[in-house]
C-alpha cells in the first residue's frame, strides 16, 4: 500500500511544466513550476511549514518556542494566511491570523472564506488610529496606504505576542527559515532540468521564493544568465522602481517600512534586516520587472484558457516577464518561473482580479 500520514507529506515535489503553446513563439524554452499545486493552493505551503518546523526548534527572532497549546500568529495578504492555517491543523497547533484591512474595504472576502475553513482565528487588522494619532495616520496613508495597512496588522501581530506567552509571531517578512524553506523549490527545479537553467525568477513579496531558489541555484553551482523579480504596479510596498525594467543600481527598498513601523512601534522591524533586505544585499536579483494588473489578469486567463493552468495574478505576472525574457534569449536555453497560487481566492474581485504580492 501507497499512502501518506499527513498533507504535509504532501507539500512540494510539484511537476515543472514546458509552455508549449504561450511559450511558442519564442526561442527560449519557458517552464513554470506548479505550484498551486501544493495542498493549501500556493507555493506559500513550503515556507510556512519550514518556519513552523523551526519556530517548533526554537528557531525564532526572540527565541520562543512552539509548544503544545501555542497560537501560531501572522498576518497576511491571502495565501500565506491558508498555508499556515493548514500546517496549524495538521499539527495540531491553533492558529490566529490577521488578513488586511485594505482588502475588506473592498469587500474582498475569498481569503478570508479560505483562510476560515482550516479552523483558525481569522481577523481583519487594526485601524492604525489603534496605535498611532489621528494627524500621523493620515499622513501616513497619504505616504502608502496598503504599507500603512499591512504595518498596522504586524502591529496586530506584535502585541498578541507581547500579551500571550502562548502566541508565536512567525512573521514571514523577516523570517530566514522562509527563504531556506524555499529553497527546496530551486533544488528541486534543478533536478527537473539536469541544471540546465538560464534564467529563473518569480514575484517578490517578502522576496523569499526569489532568494531561495536563486540560492539554491548558487549552491548547486549553476551559472544563471539572469534573476529576475516582479512586483505589482501601484503596489510597490517594499521595492521601488525607477524604471518598468530596473537593473541593480535602478531599484531600492522603501524607507516608508521603516518610517511606519517606528511610528506604529513594531520594533522588530525597525532593528532587523528583512528578508528582501538580505536577498538585495546578497545581490540579487539582476532585474526586477513592473507589471500591471491588466497585463498579470490577462496573462492568467491565457494559462487558463491555452494551458489549462487555473491560476491567479501572480503567475500571470511572473509568466509575461518569463516570456519577455525568453524572446531575447537563444534558442533551448531556459527561463522558469512559479505558478504561485490557484485562483480561488481572487473569484471575490473577478472580474477585475487583481494583482498584489
Amino acid at each position: 500500500m501507497k499512502y501518506i500520514n499527513s498533507v504535509l507529506e504532501a507539500i512540494g515535489k510539484t511537476h515543472l511544466l514546458k509552455l508549449n503553446k504561450i511559450g511558442k513563439d519564442v526561442d527560449a524554452n519557458v517552464f513554470v513550476k506548479l505550484e498551486h499545486l501544493n495542498p493549501s493552493g500556493s507555493y506559500k505551503d513550503r515556507m510556512a511549514l519550514a518556519m513552523i518546523e523551526a519556530a517548533e526548534k526554537g528557531e525564532t527572532w526572540n527565541g520562543k518556542r512552539i509548544l503544545p497549546g501555542a497560537t501560531v500568529v501572522d498576518a497576511s495578504a491571502g495565501n500565506t494566511a491558508p498555508a499556515v492555517a493548514l500546517v496549524c491543523a495538521a499539527k495540531g497547533y491553533k492558529a490566529k491570523i490577521y488578513l488586511y484591512r485594505y482588502y475588506f474595504e473592498k469587500e474582498v472576502d475569498a481569503r478570508f472564506k479560505i483562510t476560515s475553513a482550516y479552523g483558525p482565528e481569522v481577523k481583519v487588522s487594526s485601524d492604525p488610529r489603534k496605535y498611532i494619532s489621528e494627524d500621523e495616520a493620515t499622513r501616513l496613508y497619504e505616504l502608502n496606504g496598503d504599507l500603512l495597512d499591512v504595518l498596522t496588522a504586524k502591529r496586530d501581530c506584535a502585541q498578541e505576542e507581547e500579551e500571550s506567552p502562548n502566541a508565536i509571531w512567525i512573521d514571514q517578512i523577516y523570517n530566514s527559515a522562509n527563504y531556506l524553506g524555499q529553497k527546496s523549490i530551486g533544488y528541486e527545479i534543478y533536478d527537473q532540468l539536469d541544471g540546465k537553467i538560464d534564467a529563473i525568477g518569480c514575484s517578490a513579496g517578502s522576496g523569499a521564493s526569489l532568494f531561495g531558489m536563486c540560492l539554491a541555484m548558487k549552491e548547486r553551482g549553476v551559472k544563471l544568465e539572469t534573476t529576475f523579480g516582479v512586483i505589482p504596479e501601484g503596489s510597490e510596498q517594499y521595492i521601488e522602481m525607477e524604471k518598468n525594467e530596473s537593473e541593480r543600481g535602478e531599484f531600492y527598498i522603501t524607507g516608508n517600512q521603516k518610517e511606519m513601523a517606528s511610528a506604529l512601534g513594531v520594533e522588530k522591524w525597525v532593528k532587523e534586516k528583512s528578508v528582501l533586505e538580505e536577498m538585495v544585499a546578497a545581490g540579487y536579483p539582476d532585474k526586477f520587472f513592473r507589471v500591471s494588473s491588466d497585463e498579470a489578469r490577462a496573462m492568467a486567463n491565457r494559462l487558463c484558457s491555452e494551458e489549462g493552468i487555473y491560476c491567479g495574478m501572480s503567475s500571470g505576472a511572473n509568466v509575461a516577464v518569463a516570456l519577455k525574457l525568453a524572446s531575447r534569449m537563444k534558442k533551448g536555453q531556459n527561463v522558469v518561473t512559479l505558478i504561485v497560487d490557484r485562483r480561488d481566492r481572487y473569484l471575490s474581485e473577478y472580474p477585475n482580479d487583481q494583482y498584489v504580492v
